[in-house]
């Protein structure tokens, strides 16, 4: 009897959820027994059973005192006092309610309280600890430093709820402003079958892993096995990791081998993978998140999504990415914090992956690439050259770099050019002078030197690793192509076109040396896309795009049509964009349609070059027949909005480029500045504009306050224009068009549009 009223009380007499019909039609129930939609629809009610409060797990009063002592006790023994031969106190002075003796520690061992703490802030201020335990780690220092004391384990304040937390619990700390998230609902039915989470993570090991080393594979591998064996209890931070290694995978892959291998389309298995990748990452807390395998889930989302967002956007979530890794105590060495050997080495590929690719976003956004690069003595060493065998969890020490050829060789040359910007970048600080500052476009007396550095450099990639190198194999192949083509942009930066006034002051020497290094990068380049010994890495070459090369080289055969290696450049061209269709069929980059254009202008002046000498121009190749029937397109469409208006078009003003940016034709053969794209001997401006999206026909509808003061957005969201924007940009780059008044455009410019290149994107 006793036991049926304490089972009824266990009951709520009224539940506190849905029935579960109710819920499914999404009705409203009155919660009875049985409700009354139920009752009229002479159906079952039916109720989930109310799910106990989870209890927290707490420790003990007496298993905390009896842990305090143990940690006084490891203090005195540290010190060679054994606490079992201290004297006992007085009786008179033991406290009466008590019956416990406590040992009396010498006054000069004697532990520090708080108290005494506060008493001498000088010894403690400038602490800095590294809280870490299983996988979780949190840099503290001064005022925390001396929060986390109050601790008696100090690995409670790793504590995290994460995966104790249910779904409602976790939705209340919204994320959904940094990834766009708009689902709360479980990721579990989004796992691939376990045959298909295999080959997903098979091909992660083979493309991804060998340019990344974010993750250590042989200790991941067993994890992954048992995960896919059972989706179910995988914790909230491994189930982000696994989501973000699906979308890194189905990301390498190219359209049709991945309707091959998963018999659908590369955007929906993409799309769904980083869907659920975000939703995981919010579960997991990944803002609050102290958790070293929800930050590496991070790290592959963000470059996962790099070829996908505007590169502003992606400088931005690696910004947040950088918060979060120096809140972990990354950009300190582990080595100097304590930490373990492994735990040390993951840490430093981890935050220099971050690190080079939060200067490469903001290179794309026109902004000094290696400004915070940090060279001290406390700053995270760059990770040691040796294969992921070497290392393992628990090892004793670190392992010394390995003098043969690793798996680690394409990061290892990867982070030789990052030591050569640092060394630069200390130079530049001995001259009293900003990081910030310092770029290798620069006008200044220092391109010798820089010269004289490079060589250096190169030296020592050629001699450390390249001339081990097989190229037989896939990774070492990359590597040779990597570090040349990483060379070339170097020499190309260092002798950057912007750096002269005008052509007429350029040296004939420096020109040609420009011209040819141009045509060695386009060359590189494209090898990097169209090699197939080097398929599975095709994917990280698109980021690396030298656009400014690629510039150069359009605004030199506009010049000058029948330049030496016209011929071959032309081809390189045109096999630029048979690697890259989105340069043709993605027309909402404003660096696509710039690009485009100069194109059609450079391929003109050449037609025209070989009728001024009577000679029939080859064939017209395939990407100028498809660019001009983009423009043909745009005509008519812009016709057909003219005509339906009964007035001109003017919906849409594109930043700088418009009718009057043409200017005159010049006469082909001269060599002299293109009229409308006259970037690459152009004297930089002192300010950058950036493109302007505003739309002149603005709706009356709404209180004008928001246009005028710059608050409105309505530009935003209509995608009619949007749509259009591309077409009329081409409209207005027509080159018979002719104004006497030109604008140039500056390599700022290119720079911004550089940066606006998924600003329309429809992704």
């Amino acid at each position: 009897m006793a036991s049926s009223i304490l089972s009824s009380s266990n009951i709520p007499s009224r539940p506190t959820y849905a029935c579960i019909r109710c819920a499914d039609r999404k009705v409203k129930c009155n919660r009875e027994r049985p409700c009354n939609a139920c009752v009229k629809h002479n159906v079952d009610c039916v109720f989930n059973p109310t799910q106990p409060p989870r209890k927290r797990h707490r420790r003990a009063k007496d298993q905390i005192l009896a842990d305090r002592i143990k940690h006084y006790e490891a203090i005195l023994q540290a010190q060679g006092i054994d606490p079992s031969r201290l004297p006992d106190p007085p009786s008179s002075e033991l406290p009466r309610e008590s019956s416990h003796t406590a040992p009396v520690i010498p006054e000069e061992v004697q532990v520090p309280t708080p108290s005494s703490i506060e008493s001498e802030p000088t010894q403690s201020i400038n602490t800095t600890h590294v809280i870490h335990g299983q996988g979780r780690y949190k840099l503290v220092d001064n005022l925390w430093a001396r929060v986390v004391e109050e601790f008696h384990d100090p690995k409670d304040a790793l504590e995290d709820s994460s995966n104790d937390a249910s779904d409602i619990e976790a939705s209340d700390n919204d994320l959904s402003f940094v990834l766009s998230t708009r689902q709360k609902s479980s990721v579990r039915s989004r796992h691939p079958p376990p045959e298909r989470i295999h080959q997903l993570w098979q091909i992660f090991v083979e493309n991804v892993d060998p340019l990344t080393k974010v993750v250590h594979v042989p200790t991941l591998r067993p994890a992954i096995e048992k995960a896919a064996s059972n989706i179910k209890t995988i914790p909230r931070g491994f189930e982000a990791l696994m989501f973000s290694i699906y979308s890194a995978a189905v990301m390498t892959l190219a359209e049709e081998e991945c309707r091959q291998r998963f018999s659908e389309a590369r955007k929906t298995l993409l799309s769904r993978y980083l869907s659920a990748t975000k939703v995981a990452l919010s579960r997991a807390n990944f803002m609050g998140t102290i958790s070293l395998v929800v930050f590496q889930a991070l790290v592959l989302y963000i470059l996962s999504v790099r070829d996908i967002y505007e590169p502003r956007t992606v400088w931005s979530l690696t910004g947040v990415a950088v918060r979060i890794a120096q809140s972990m105590g990354l950009e300190r060495d582990g080595a100097s914090l304590g930490l373990p050997p492994f735990e040390t080495e993951m840490r430093r590929r981890i935050w220099w992956l971050l690190k080079t690719h939060d200067f490469r976003a903001a290179e794309l956004c026109g902004l000094v690439k290696l400004r915070d690069l940090n060279v001290g003595d406390d700053s995270t060493k760059y990770p040691t050259n040796v294969n992921d065998d070497q290392l393992y969890p628990g090892m004793p020490s670190l392992v010394v770099e390995s003098s043969a050829v690793t798996d680690f060789v394409f990061v290892a040359t990867r982070y030789e050019f990052l030591n050569f910007a640092a060394r630069r970048i200390t130079k530049f600080r001995e001259q009293g002078k900003s990081a910030s500052q310092w770029d290798l476009t620069a006008s200044g007396g220092d391109k010798a030197e820089i010269d004289n550095d490079s060589r250096e450099v190169e030296n020592v990639i050629e001699t450390k690793y390249l001339r081990y190198l097989d190229p037989s194999q896939p990774l070492h192949l990359l590597t040779m192509v990597v570090a040349r083509f990483a060379m070339n942009v170097i020499r190309f930066l260092t002798h950057h076109p912007r750096r002269w006034a005008s052509i007429e002051q350029t040296p004939l020497s420096e020109r040609q040396f420009v011209w040819e290094i141009s045509i060695k990068l386009l060359e590189q380049h494209n090898m990097l896309q169209s090699n197939p010994q080097i398929k599975q890495f095709t994917w990280h070459a698109a980021y690396f795009q030298q656009w400014h090369a690629f510039i150069h080289i359009l605004d030199t055969l506009r010049a000058n049509p029948l330049i030496s290696n016209a011929e071959k450049a032309w081809e390189l061209i045109g096999n630029k964009y048979k690697n890259t269709p989105d340069m043709v069929l993605h027309r909402k980059k404003p660096i696509h349609i710039a690009v485009g254009i100069l194109c059609l202008k450079a391929y003109s002046d050449r037609e025209a070059a070989f009728l001024n000498r009577n000679a029939s121009p080859p064939a017209t190749p395939e990407f100028i027949l498809q660019l001009r029937q983009q423009r043909e397109i745009a005509k008519v469409k812009r016709q057909a909005r003219e005509a339906k208006s009964g007035r001109p078009d003017n919906t849409v003003n594109y930043g700088q480029a418009n009718d009057q940016d043409l200017g005159p034709r010049i006469d082909a053969g001269t060599i002299q500045l293109s009229d409308a794209f006259q970037s690459t001997y152009l004297q930089q401006s002192p300010t950058s504009h950036a493109p302007n999206f505003t739309q002149t026909s603005v709706t009356n509808e709404g209180d004008p306050f928001w246009m005028i003061n710059g608050f409105d957005d309505s530009q935003v969201g209509n995608s009619d224009d949007l749509m259009d924007m591309d077409l009329d940009f081409l409209l207005r780059e027509d080159p018979s068009m002719e104004d006497n008044n030109p604008q140039t455009i500056t390599w700022e410019q290119w720079d911004t549009w550089l940066a606006d290149s998924n600003l329309m994107a429809g992704t």
